[in-house]
């Protein structure tokens, strides 16, 4: 069988661009050679678009390489192709896989822009990723089919103007300390705890700082996180392990994430990330618990809350969906979905009953995206809405 030409494309002018590097690379390098042919696509921050086989050397890489060629992504005689920009070559592909985080990437642009040109791309559409993006709207859908969210509020740019009347507002709806996050971005970036009226101006300010939107929830007393990764396969949504990240700080902030342990500064340019480098073991070694010891009634709720928000967001790609428990109360709250997690969770899945290795990952993805995302060439007027002559 021939093996398909996968674009995975990364980075872009993204807070998170460099977590967007280390997660394609994870998945590139675990991508089974036999079935897939990766070629690597490099978004830089000004949106243009490279190739070229430096994009496969984490150890050497940085932010704006030089040694390229600019690509673009185009519909050529033989289908999806990448068009090198300054000749006449194309690279055909087959599907493209974007591992992005952030803005520019996560949140339906790509998509979008693929979608047009009609190239076949793995996981959520450009409408549903723009949604999962922006927290706020997430959680009225998500609520509306019967799961369970925090109250919150949303302050935007030009409200901030107005600082005392938008301090009053909040308070007036919720009692301190509350967490503030940028309503468009994830991994912990712009993420604030106020306790009192200057710590929520300073966290307000933080926030949009990041974006134009900032969200304002109470924080969650006595929490504990439960996460866990969904696809749709063989006709059934399928559940990875659940984990249970712990942290030593009151607030997970981004470095903590990310960069737990090991030097952020070192990357071992001879090995394959996932084998030991700095940066992978930071990701994958912050203190966790996998598949804890919770009740079946818990873990059950976790499963219909993740299984509702996945239906009513298209059944597509393997998302993470991040919830918050009260361990006092028992009460569960949907906190956010990531259409792109990190990694894309393969250590979620790996830990799953029955096992999905992080090759077979890739291929579900490939294989999703191609089934149910071809261009079509007809004329999709209808007659009776046809109003110029054919």
């Amino acid at each position: 069988m021939d093996k398909l030409n996968v674009a995975v494309i990364f980075g872009g002018p993204s807070q998170e661009h460099d977590v967007s590097v280390v997660s394609a690379h994870q998945l590139m390098d675990a991508a089974d050679v036999r079935k897939i042919n990766v070629i690597p696509v490099y978004m830089n921050f000004e949106g243009r678009f490279f190739h070229g086989p430096l994009l496969r050397q984490l150890g050497k890489f940085r932010p704006k390489p030089g040694g390229l060629s600019e690509v673009q992504f185009a519909w050529g005689e033989m289908g999806p192709c990448l068009r090198h920009v300054g000749s006449d070559k194309t690279t055909l592909i087959d599907c493209a896989l974007p591992v992005f985080h952030g803005p520019f990437g996560e949140d339906g642009r790509i998509q979008g822009m693929l979608e047009v040109i009609g190239i076949p791309t793995t996981g959520f559409s450009a409408v549903n990723s723009a949604l999962a993006m922006r927290k706020d709207a997430t959680k009225s859908l998500v609520k509306s089919v019967g799961v369970n969210v925090l109250p919150h509020a949303v302050v935007n740019t030009e409200e901030l103007r107005h600082a005392d009347a938008v301090c009053d507002r909040i308070e007036a709806e919720f009692a301190y300390p509350l967490i503030v996050k940028p309503a468009n971005l994830g991994s912990s970036v712009g993420v604030g705890l106020a306790k009192d009226r200057a710590t929520l101006l300073v966290s307000l300010q933080n926030a949009l700082r990041e974006d134009s939107f900032a969200l304002v929830e109470p924080q969650v007393q006595n929490m504990e996180e439960l996460n866990i990764a969904v696809m749709f396969r063989d006709g059934e949504i399928c559940f990875s392990a659940i984990e249970r990240p712990k942290s030593s700080a009151e607030l997970l902030d981004f470095k903590e994430k990310y960069l737990s342990s090991g030097d952020s500064n070192q990357v071992d340019s001879g090995s394959k990330l996932g084998a030991g480098t700095a940066i992978s073991q930071g990701m994958l070694s912050l203190t966790r618990d996998i598949n804890p010891d919770i009740s079946d009634e818990l873990k059950n709720r976790v499963y219909d809350y993740a299984a509702k928000a996945f239906t009513v967001l298209g059944l597509r790609g393997a998302p993470r969906m991040d919830f918050m428990r009260n361990t006092e109360t028992g009460e569960v709250w949907f906190n956010e979905i990531n259409p792109i997690p990190g990694s894309y969770g393969f250590f979620l899945w790996e830990a799953a009953s029955p096992t999905t290795l992080f090759p077979h990952l890739v291929e579900h993805l490939v294989q999703e995206a191609l089934a149910d995302s071809r261009k079509e060439f007809g004329d999709p007027v209808p007659q009776a809405a046809q109003l110029l002559p054919r």
